[in-house]
């Protein structure tokens, strides 16, 4: 019971990374205002955070939904 909890958890939090890696791929989306931090005399500081932000909204949600699901999957061996 406890390892289909923690891969629906974990289903959940990879779709929620599926769904931002869409918006930040799309480019139609005002999530993440990628304009602002290309523009001329933008500092190092400003393309640091976009990669952090991306860190933070894309690659965290999905790689820990993997550890998540990867987990559940062992507790139901």
């Amino acid at each position: 019971m406890f390892g289909s909890i923690l891969i629906a958890c974990g289903g959940a939090l990879m779709l929620l990374g599926v769904i931002m890696l869409g918006g930040w791929v799309s480019g139609k989306s005002n999530w993440f205002d990628a304009g602002v931090y290309d523009r001329q005399g933008s500092t190092k500081n400003d393309r640091m955070s976009l990669y952090v932000t991306f860190v933070a909204m894309v690659l965290a949600p999905l790689l820990s939904g993997a550890l998540i699901i990867a987990y559940g999957l062992y507790t139901l061996r």
